[in-house]
């Protein structure tokens, strides 16, 4: 059997991957190619085309703790399905498996024990994008809830991913598995063409034209969650939801944070230089991007934020229904009642977690 397993990069599309892949999961099948059913909470988001773990959350954590037992018993469990449906590759794709196998050893006995349950093949999939670009986006995830300071300050405890890049290529040299390396395209189709028809051999699901995953705000909306969470923390996520809702056509990106925040990306990069382009050379010819060097430093945050008329309407409906009872209502749910209910869940049942 073969086993391939996408395991990133961070905001290289994995999440809408694994949102197709599971939407087209009886489709694969018809190819020989089996996607496991994720947890209950993964696997909801994964159809209605949200942020998820993909298929592979359990997995990760095992290989992460060293339960080397509980690792056996989930692949053996999800080899038995593959063969069940007739099916010769066992796909399993998230971005957790990229810490687990950048620790020391995992990837080897993972590698040692599908193996033993009867792999012929073992191929990692890394999709890398322009690291400057990477950068930004990953703020930004890591940002939507307000509690992240600026770019300046998060990229110095926050930035990881070289790091873990560089321990994941030694883990691989010592395993034997096989990896490749592909470059994340914006341009219609060409993420889609990657993964399905270079990589799994397969036509591009038709689920694959519909699907929409993970949009992100405006580095001036994220500065005003921030600036929010200091007064409300409970507002944060109801002004998050009414600005995603503005269509992007219709935002403001603001042309001095976002040059703050290039500056502070090519700078951060450039610091990483070396083991970017030892993953540059991974790429094909055409894929390769190019590594900045480092410019001057980026100064401070710009104070001023720039919004669009669409964007500053989401924020005056959320003042102009702060005194509702709906708001109210919604604030107590968030802030108490949930909070006090996810305690009592997990008291009461420690073993049942949402994924």
């Amino acid at each position: 059997m073969n086993v391939l397993l996408h395991i990133g990069s961070p905001k290289a599309g994995s999440s809408f991957l694994q949102s197709v892949s599971a939407r087209a999961r009886d489709e694969l099948a018809s190819s020989g190619i089996h996607f496991p059913v994720g947890t209950p909470h993964d696997e909801s988001c994964m159809q209605r085309g949200r942020i998820s773990a993909g298929n592979a959350l359990y997995l990760a954590r095992f290989l992460s703790a060293g339960e080397w037992s509980r690792v056996e018993a989930w692949l053996k469990t999800s080899m038995a399905a593959a063969r069940v449906r007739s099916c010769g590759t066992l796909l399993l794709s998230s971005e957790w498996l990229l810490g687990s196998a950048a620790e020391r050893g995992r990837l080897e006995k993972l590698a040692s024990i599908l193996k033993s349950q009867g792999a012929s093949r073992i191929e990692l999939l890394v999709i890398v994008r322009d690291p400057p670009g990477q950068l930004i986006s990953l703020y930004k995830h890591r940002a939507k809830a307000g509690s992240v300071p600026s770019i300046d300050q998060w990229v110095t405890k926050g930035y990881g991913l070289p790091d873990r890049l560089s321990r994941l290529r030694h883990e691989v040299d010592i395993s034997g598995v096989d990896l490749l390396v592909r470059a994340y395209g914006k341009e219609p189709g060409a993420l889609e063409r990657i993964f399905f028809e270079d990589w799994l051999q397969t036509a591009v699901p038709a689920q694959a034209q519909s699907a929409l995953v993970n949009p992100s705000l405006s580095l001036s909306e994220l500065v005003l969650l921030r600036r929010l969470r200091a007064y409300r923390a409970g507002l944060v996520p109801i002004l998050y939801e009414r600005l995603l809702a503005v269509p992007l056509p219709s935002k403001v990106e603001g042309q001095a944070m976002s040059r703050f925040a290039q500056q502070v990306a090519v700078n951060t990069v450039a610091e990483h230089a070396a083991e970017w382009q030892v993953w540059n050379e991974m790429l094909p010819a055409a894929e390769r991007f190019k590594i900045p060097i480092a410019g001057p430093a980026p100064g401070e945050e710009p104070s001023s934020l720039e919004l669009s008329g669409e964007q500053l309407s989401a924020v005056m409906e959320l003042l102009a229904d702060a005194t509702r009872p709906r708001l109210i209502a919604q604030l107590f749910w968030q802030e108490r009642l949930r909070p006090l209910l996810s305690r009592m869940k997990q008291a009461l049942f420690p073993w049942h977690t949402r994924r």
